[in-house]
């Protein structure tokens, strides 16, 4: 009989002996239906001593299957739906300004029937909001399961002025007043006039002999000189990053996270965590999205033009920020060694010196 099973290409394994008589095999469920016919042909006794396997298993419990699978895709179903946007509301505002916060929102992923894996996170979406639509000064989102609820407050345009407390402007620079735009209080210095760091510009103070105070503003251009001095690189190492955004899909479980394809020489811009829920609970699962800037490195190799222009605008925005205006400038001495090279300069500039200080009263 083992022969015939051999010769047939039945596949048996963990062939025993017992006696003389018997022996033990392991088969497969199904090769095992073939043991009926060898039965009568080679005239002997075959007996199961054990039974497994899935088909074994079907069979046995065929009658329960039908439940089995009816559960699994009444939770998977719960498991979908668990994870879409069922319902948004918005409340405040007016009906034209809840119909840019609709219209914007759904372009963010945050509209009914979508997946909420796939919107932007709420922090992102209030940021939109509030960059993207001017009458809108305030924005709250809250997610309640499925549900999102939308606050906004439009922008009030009562001015507060009498509200303010009285105020003086001073100089935070020496310097020749060049111009002036003064639209409230009273200005104490001219045009061409040169001040001093801390003078007193405007007043808030209307009266001198009379206690009658308001607030100052408005502003104050004058020319200031500055002594620059920095250090620059001729041989500039540069990373152009690319536009195109590259994004990653992956899978997390707690702490740790599984990511099909991951990009090593990329430049990290962004990680976000979107849980997934059953119901009103969140499971440890969570799909994990990061996004790329693909990004070449070159070296570029400037000129003496180049560097005296790159100290300046360096150093003035990192001290006085974008709103100067130079109007002259002159190297007053020059280093170079290697590829730096260090300068020290002389540059004048017209800025706005202008300073709020509140007026003491009880003084």
């Amino acid at each position: 009989m083992i022969k015939h099973l051999h010769r047939n290409d039945i596949p048996f394994y963990n062939v025993k002996r017992v006696n003389e008589n018997t022996i033990t095999l392991r088969m497969r469920y199904l090769d095992a239906f073939h043991l009926r016919s060898i039965r009568r042909e080679f005239k002997c006794k075959v007996s199961f001593q054990k039974r497994g396997g899935a088909p074994h298993y079907y069979q046995k419990r065929k009658k329960i299957f039908p439940i089995i699978i009816s559960v699994v895709l009444v939770i998977s179903f719960i498991f979908v739906l668990s994870n879409m946007i069922w319902k948004v509301e918005i409340t405040g505002g007016t009906p034209e300004v809840r119909y840019e916060v609709e219209e914007l929102i759904e372009t963010l992923g945050l509209n009914r029937g979508t997946f909420i894996q796939s919107m932007e996170s709420i922090s992102s979406i209030e940021r939109e909001i509030m960059n993207k639509i001017e009458d809108v000064s305030y924005v709250g989102i809250k997610r309640t399961g499925t549900s999102f609820h939308i606050m906004i407050e439009e922008n009030k345009n009562t001015i507060h002025d009498q509200e303010r407390d009285p105020s003086n402007l001073i100089a935070t620079n020496s310097g020749t007043i060049q111009q002036m735009y003064v639209t409230n209080g009273r200005p104490l210095v001219r045009i061409n006039d040169v001040v001093r760091k801390g003078d007193v510009l405007v007043t808030g103070k209307l009266d001198d002999e009379k206690d009658i105070y308001t607030y100052s503003e408005g502003e104050v251009i004058a020319e200031v000189w500055y002594n620059i001095t920095g250090t620059v690189d001729l041989a500039v190492e540069k990373k152009d990053l690319i536009d195109d955004v590259e994004k990653e899909y992956g899978v997390g479980f707690g702490q740790r996270d599984w990511f099909p394809n991951k990009s090593e020489n990329d430049r990290l811009l962004l990680e976000e965590t979107k849980p997934i829920y059953f119901l009103f609970w969140e499971t440890p699962f969570s799909i994990e999205k990061r996004y790329f800037y693909p990004e070449n490195t070159s070296v570029d190799t400037i000129d003496d033009n180049q560097v005296i222009e790159e100290v300046i605008d360096e150093q003035l925005k990192r001290k006085l920020g974008q709103s100067v205006e130079v109007l002259y400038q002159k190297v007053l001495h020059e280093e170079r060694d290697n590829d730096k090279v260090k300068l020290e300069m002389f540059v004048k500039v017209l800025e706005d010196i202008t300073k709020e200080q509140i007026i003491d009263q009880g003084d």
